[in-house]
């Protein structure tokens, strides 16, 4: 026998996961089960007839007529010596007397529950003998109630066909004197031990389960208008609840039923209202309480699993959800406009009413137009995650619920908005952004959606005028409309809802806050001298762009840059400063760009920073190959420097001169400077955001490298880019006079630069990209890179990428990929607009325009 409890003990484990598995399968059992008894076109004629304030009164007394059962469980913890939590009291008790009044098992399933949510930290015995007790008393109620119906079937006037019932009277009467009786000898054990107060709190529990359950009953018959005698149908319902129990019929299926149906038919009740009254007494005392206790049973049951699995099945529930919620919306509010575009359709296709999910049989033009398009906009708000979304999304479906009742009545329709309202609920922690920021991918779903709604809703309005030729030719027969004056209505609510769509995503939009800061040059010069940067760092100082630092808990650390488009915020180049705190940071960063509505997109970076993005889901494109110069192994000798040798040679013999000016630069130096720039550049403007441009302030952050004439003229000159570190030494602006220059100049002024920088004990020289060199070329290709190609080949204006790699690959000695990253959120076609526009923003303040002149100057830049 020790052996054999030893046994069990060491299973435990398994006999709870199977336990919990029969629960479910019982539970999805008595789910198909009730489905197939109840008829929603039966509950649907019923409601028909019935007041919504009477059908409410129903749902609050089917509700309430469950509470007093939450009692044995306030005993129970009482017994076993624990305080519960107030909420997971009720709730669990909730879930276990629902389930049991559907399951039946005679009670044998509230005792497992119960020592599952309650016994978990006890010894076995003592939870077993606390709940044996417990069950004992359940029936006690049903027993005091059956011997009061003995006596009314003896000696009171009732029907004679009542009158068999005897027999079931009085076997339900006996339980609980015995029962009494025998807690009341046994002083322990499962039976005996229990004081006087838990006896007389389960008596009185079990009461008032069992007035409960009997109060609802005359209750609901009240309610439908029945004429109600207490001591005729009290004895039958008694008799009928007494012979379910014993059959142990999950929730009495069955034999109560045509107990009743016989029972409440020889007392003159017609059998159609009898059917109604039980159908209603089964949906509001058993059925909702038991779908409640179902959310319920999973919410508990999906917060354990929660645990187990490190919060894996939490986040995928929630996800789920808020995905539904934005698929119900869409598909609702297109469906809706369609029913009122074109009903005929959905009178002739059969289909489509059943794919629609708001069966409004007479609906009105203006409101149904105007539900529709407001639940496309509200879906727009909720698949956006914005936290304004959530509480108009519950008025509008609340609202819509109420016309649904007063309107036209459809059972399928109201519970459907039901669960819909459920869903939302639960999801409310998945609409967690403080504002939208209406991306170019969201404007053309969108956009799409509205506009061909809107443009079909004027095609049927046009094709139904009296002088359409299809008076003579009806070639599409559900394009028929009722009446002009009924499509010019929900024309006027198109016009309407075009302005509240305005309003309302006005609203989610907020005060438009943007993350990051301008630039701080000390908080940013500390990162990069404390910690190191990269060959994009100084482009941080030309102020162009917003910056984004990281700090660790105890100094800044990591600093971005980045440049917000739309909904993008474009970040330049790796991260600079602690490597360490390169993932810490980022994340960060994702973090309160999702906050804000924003999806980064990170430009030009190394591989390493692809491995730490691609574990937060970032998609990438190869956009390029950096060349890099091997300084300790460089040299002009050899064959393939013999033309650069001769440039060399030419330009020393001419009197040309390399030279690096340190800083700060004289103002007649700085003059210099800018007139070679300006006439570099001639007519075209300068490019910004990931490359220099010709900023005095810039350029007096780092040495110049220049090349002079024989009249120490300056002709040439490159600004160096401090990497702060002896790694990597790289360019920025390469600007030289064509007037003045001679051919070869640049190289002379690299071929020296290689030199000095091979000098400072630099291991590579950064010659920068060769844009989308190698990208997209081929035909195994990602369509991704395919696509970037296209974008960027076709929208450059400023610098054309043909020959750079050629020119480079003289040098180069490594080619070092160079990719962007983009979320899955974001279409890569927009990814490179938006990068096209930040790369060749002008750099210069542009005046505003307005109007004529603002759309002449985008039709013919």
């Amino acid at each position: 026998m020790k052996k054999f409890i030893s046994w069990l003990k060491s299973h435990a484990g398994l006999f709870k996961t199977i336990f919990i598995l029969s629960v479910m399968i019982i539970v999805v059992g008595e789910l198909m089960s009730i489905g197939k008894t109840l008829s929603i076109q039966e509950l649907s004629n019923t409601f028909s007839d019935i007041p919504i304030w009477k059908i409410a009164l129903m749902f609050l007394i089917g509700l309430i007529s469950v509470l007093p059962m939450i009692g044995y469980d306030v005993i129970l913890n009482r017994m076993l010596d624990q305080k519960q939590e107030r909420r997971y009291l009720f709730e669990t008790s909730w879930v276990i007397n629902t389930i049991n009044n559907i399951a039946g098992f005679g009670g044998f399933v509230s005792i497992g529950l119960r020592s599952e949510f309650y016994g978990k930290h006890h010894q076995g015995k003592k939870v077993i003998q606390s709940l044996s007790k417990i069950f004992l008393f359940l029936m006690a109620g049903l027993s005091i109630y059956s011997l009061f119906s003995f006596f009314v079937v003896l000696f009171g006037h009732v029907n004679p066909y009542l009158q068999q019932y005897w027999i079931w009277l009085i076997g339900g009467g006996l339980y609980f004197p015995i029962v009494l009786l025998l807690t009341t000898i046994r002083k322990e054990g499962y039976v005996g031990g229990l004081d006087n107060r838990s006896k007389g709190q389960l008596i009185l529990v079990s009461f008032l389960e069992w007035t409960g359950v009997l109060g609802s009953f005359f209750a609901i018959g009240a309610l439908m208008g029945i004429p109600i005698d207490f001591w005729q149908i009290t004895p039958l319902f008694i008799a009928a609840s007494v012979i379910g129990i014993v059959s142990m019929i999950p929730g009495e299926l069955g034999s109560f039923d045509i107990m009743m149906i016989l029972g409440l038919s020889s007392l003159g009740i017609p059998k159609e209202t009898i059917v109604a009254w039980i159908l209603l007494y089964r949906l509001f005392y058993y059925i909702i309480p038991f779908i409640i206790g179902i959310v319920l049973f999973f919410k508990h049951l999906g917060g354990s699993l929660d645990q187990r699995y490190s919060g894996i099945p939490k986040q995928l529930l929630m996800e789920i959800s808020h995905k539904l919620v934005v698929v119900f919306l869409y598909f609702s509010g297109i469906m809706v406009v369609l029913s009122a575009t074109i009903p005929q359709a959905f009178t002739e296709f059969k289909w489509l009413q059943h794919i629609n999910p708001l069966r409004f049989h007479i609906i009105v033009q203006f409101p149904s137009i105007l539900l529709g398009f407001l639940l496309l906009i509200m879906g727009r708000g909720v698949a956006a995650r914005v936290k304004r979304a959530y509480l108009p999304t519950i008025i509008l479906i609340s609202l819509t619920l109420i016309y649904a009742f007063i309107g036209d009545f459809s059972l399928v329709t109201c519970l459907f908005l039901l669960a819909f309202l459920v869903i939302i609920i639960f999801s409310k922690k998945e609409l967690f952004r403080e504002q939208l920021v209406y991306s170019w991918e969201s404007l053309t779903v969108d956009g799409l959606i509205f506009g061909v709604l809107t443009i079909l809703y004027i095609i049927i309005g046009v094709y139904n005028m009296p002088s359409f030729p299809h008076r003579q030719h009806r070639f599409i027969s559900f394009f028929l409309f009722p009446s002009e004056r009924v499509w010019f209505s929900g024309l006027l609510a198109i016009i309407a809802v075009s302005l509240f769509i305005i309003l309302f995503v006005r609203f989610l939009q907020g005060q438009k806050h943007q993350i990051g800061e301008a630039l701080d040059e000390a908080r940013a010069l500390h990162i990069l001298e404390t910690y190191g940067g990269n060959s994009d760092s100084q482009l941080i100082f030309l102020n162009d762009k917003q910056m984004y630092i990281y700090n660790n808990g105890e100094e800044d650390t990591v600093l971005l840059q980045f440049a917000t488009n739309n909904n993008k915020c474009i970040v330049m180049g790796d991260p600079s400063g602690k490597k360490e705190d390169f993932s810490n940071a980022i994340e960060a960063f994702i973090h309160e760009a999702d906050v804000w509505g924003y999806l980064p997109v990170f430009y030009e970076v190394s591989e390493e920073t692809v491995m730490t993005l691609h574990e937060f889901g970032y998609d990438f494109i190869k956009m390029g190959e950096e060349a890099h110069v091997d300084l300790p192994n460089f040299t002009t000798s050899g064959k393939k420097m013999k033309g650069t040798r001769a440039i060399l040679n030419r330009l020393d013999k001419e009197g040309y001169q390399f030279e690096v000016l340190q800083p700060p630069f004289s103002k007649d130096t700085m003059e210099q400077l800018k007139e070679i720039s300006d006439e570099w550049l001639g007519s075209r403007k300068e490019k910004g955001f990931s490359l220099g441009f010709f900023s005095e302030s810039y350029l007096q952050k780092a040495p110049i490298a220049v090349v002079k004439d024989a009249e120490n003229q300056m002709v040439a000159f490159a600004n160096f880019m401090p990497t702060y570190s002896n790694e990597q030494g790289t360019i920025d602006l390469m600007r030289h006079s064509p007037s003045k220059a001679p051919s070869g100049s640049m190289d002379y002024l690299f071929i020296h630069l290689f030199e000095y920088m091979k000098e400072q004990d630099i291991r590579v020289f950064n010659l920068g990209m060769a844009p989308l060199s190698n990208v997209g070329t081929s035909r195994k290709s990602f369509i991704q890179e395919r696509i970037a190609y296209l974008v960027y080949e076709f929208g450059s204006r400023f610098y054309s990428f043909q020959g750079l790699r050629d020119y480079k690959e003289k040098y180069a000695t490594q080619w070092v990929s160079r990719y962007t990253l983009y979320s899955r959120d974001s279409w890569v076609a927009y990814v490179m607009i938006s990068l096209l526009i930040i790369d060749n923003a002008p750099v210069e303040p542009q005046p505003k325009l307005y109007g004529l002149k603002k759309i002449l100057k985008r039709r013919f830049e």
